[in-house]
């Protein structure tokens, strides 16, 4: 029996440039399927470490998975706790806060979107954009007029980022230099007021004030429903500011309802509607805001369900909601055995922190692929393999 032999005329797969890539295009977006790949050899790596094949590999998965939290505590610190086991898991100083020491006030952590964070300091009227796999940074100063009174409390201020480049779903990675929008508010003696930066024009925009009753909830970052900034307003009001329209609006809780400060959390719903978990002992009701059989648009329950029965003990039942991740629509709670994250589309849940006593520090999921190779030089994120 005679052995088949390839054509001389036809190359290896491997071999092949263009098929190569299309292989290494194919690997799983997990932080440690690059670096390995890279190990293979010269030819692999340098594949692999081109900027324009990193873009592609971006745009092909799409979405970037979820690598871990920054938390911020009352004593403002803010850390980084990654969430993935080896060989995936990312030092936790590899993405570490910078340090920012002023005799004027404190640095607050703002959350992350499009794979930058933000910090403010309503002490030195300035805003930090943030990248937290090059460290690259930008500086952005308060506009004049939001405020320019004494500086008041460290939890007045609020702020969002968003990438400003609609290209291929905001999966970029190189955010920090690109266009981006940064929108800030001041929440003082009961008025909020608002101001949206544009970083193609280096440019503030007008500023836009109304009356709240209650204060913006200092723990809960914002979220983006399609065009709109929606921060939670402490007994469940939500305050909404539309980028595209450059309006200011209050959006309130289901009617007869009693919400506690830290059982609540605004959602971004899978259809691009405004949703709304509300935590009562170990029930969650999801809400959502639709058009009802009137032509009203209005508040509506979906359903209740019992995530953590059966999983805490029945002398420690106390549940506190102190995360949200908008892209996977999740929640993180804090309960006396540790921090759970429950996916309130499918309903899974997973215990993401196993401690012995109640921690009520908020987190703030980061977003992001593997690589930190950008300007000088090539660099792969460390792992704890």
């Amino acid at each position: 029996m005679s052995r088949r032999r390839c054509s001389p005329a036809t190359a290896p797969p491997l071999e092949d440039e263009d098929l190569l890539q299309e292989i290494l295009l194919r690997l799983p977006p997990q932080p440690s399927s690059l670096p390995r790949a890279s190990a293979v050899c010269k030819r692999w790596r340098s594949i692999l470490s081109d900027p324009q094949f990193v873009q592609r590999f971006r745009k092909h998965h799409g979405k970037p998975p979820l690598i871990g939290f920054f938390n911020q505590s009352y004593t403002v610190v803010c850390d980084f706790n990654p969430i993935l086991e080896a060989p995936d898991r990312v030092h936790a100083n590899r993405l570490s806060v910078p340090k920012r020491h002023s005799s004027m006030g404190k640095w607050r952590f703002m959350g992350c979107r499009n794979g930058l964070a933000v910090l403010i300091n309503g002490g030195r009227r300035e805003a930090v954009m943030w990248d937290p796999l090059t460290g690259q940074q930008h500086r952005v100063p308060f506009p004049p007029g939001l405020h320019d009174g004494p500086m008041g409390s460290f939890y007045d201020w609020h702020a969002a980022v968003l990438c400003a480049n609609a290209e291929d779903g905001h999966v970029h990675g190189d955010c920090i230099r690109g266009p981006f929008k940064l929108v800030l508010i001041c929440n003082r003696y009961e008025q909020a007021s608002v101001s949206l930066y544009d970083s193609t024009s280096h440019a503030w925009g007008d500023i836009f004030s109304m009356v709240i009753e209650n204060r913006i909830h200092w723990t809960r970052c914002s979220i983006l429903v399609g065009n709109v900034l929606c921060w939670s307003i402490c007994g469940g009001d939500a305050l909404v500011f539309d980028i595209e329209m450059q309006s200011l609006a209050v959006i309130g809780k289901p009617a007869d309802n009693a919400i506690s400060d830290w059982s609540f959390q605004h959602l971004r719903m899978e259809d691009g509607a405004l949703g709304l978990a509300v935590l009562s002992g170990l029930t969650v009701q999801l809400w959502v805001r639709k058009l009802n059989c009137d032509g009203v648009v209005g508040w509506v329950l979906l359903h209740k369900n019992n995530p953590l029965k059966g999983l805490l003990p029945s002398t420690k039942p106390l549940v506190f909601i102190v995360g949200y991740d908008e892209d996977t629509n999740a929640i993180v709670l804090s309960t006396a055995i540790g921090n759970f994250m429950l996916q309130l589309d499918s309903g899974q849940i997973k215990h993401i922190i196993k401690r012995n006593d109640m921690c009520i520090d908020m987190v703030y999921p980061y977003h992001n692929f593997y690589t930190a190779g950008r300007g000088v030089g090539w660099k792969w994120v460390e792992l704890e393999l």
